[in-house]
């Protein structure tokens, strides 16, 4: 696959059925489209095309854990900003991607640093949002692997939609829970100093 120069369709969400008594169904109807224009530094496009909406990248950055580099995160936002507090609290179509770049990252790994960084973004308390972490946990149930892509879409009104490598892999209603996943790196207690750092940084070129 191609990373720069190419628009590349990722996803059709028509009439979501979730299979999954845990996870509420209801119809979406979006497309999601990748646009690369990135150099061969930047492994994250600087724009998400989602419909007829564009987001732009507002900053990147690596997530380094015992001197090696785990992934790479971006955030993308509708306009750049560089108030963690005003992208927390939106409700606006709004992204952040993962991408795998160690092979020293498993499912396990992966679930585990992600329930970490939720307990930290909603204060210490845990049992907060035990139902959506199960629910992610869920949707999250395939094994990890060295440049898998995730991508958080949160859709306004919808929820926040999960993909792996393009593929939706289901939806997670509620504004609350967004706040609480988009905080494991834009909170006041974030997984990584830098990277938030990075990803508020405003401009598209920051790592």
């Amino acid at each position: 696959m191609e990373r720069s120069h190419q628009g590349l369709a990722l996803l059709s969400l028509l009439d979501i059925e979730v299979a999954m008594s845990m996870i509420r169904i209801f119809p979406i109807a979006c497309l999601l489209f990748i646009s690369f224009a990135s150099t061969a530094t930047a492994e994250l496009g600087p724009q998400l095309k989602i419909g007829d909406q564009v987001l732009q990248l507002n900053g990147a950055g690596f997530r380094t854990k015992t001197f090696v580099q785990i992934y790479e995160s971006g955030l993308y936002l509708t306009k750049p900003t560089t108030d963690a507090q005003v992208i927390l609290a939106a409700d606006e179509m709004m992204a952040i991607r993962v991408r795998i770049t160690s092979g020293f990252v498993s499912r396990a790994s992966l679930v585990s640093s992600l329930q970490e960084g939720l307990a930290k973004s909603a204060n210490g308390r845990p049992d907060a949002f035990a139902r959506e972490t199960e629910q992610l946990q869920e949707l999250l149930k395939e094994e990890v692997k060295k440049n898998d892509v995730y991508d958080f879409v949160h859709v306004p009104t919808k929820g926040l939609c999960v993909l792996k490598n393009g593929k939706l892999q289901g939806v997670i209603p509620g504004l609350e829970f967004k706040k609480a996943l988009f905080g494991i790196w834009l909170s006041e207690a974030p997984v990584d100093k830098e990277l938030r750092q990075a990803m508020l940084s405003g401009k598209a070129k920051s790592y």
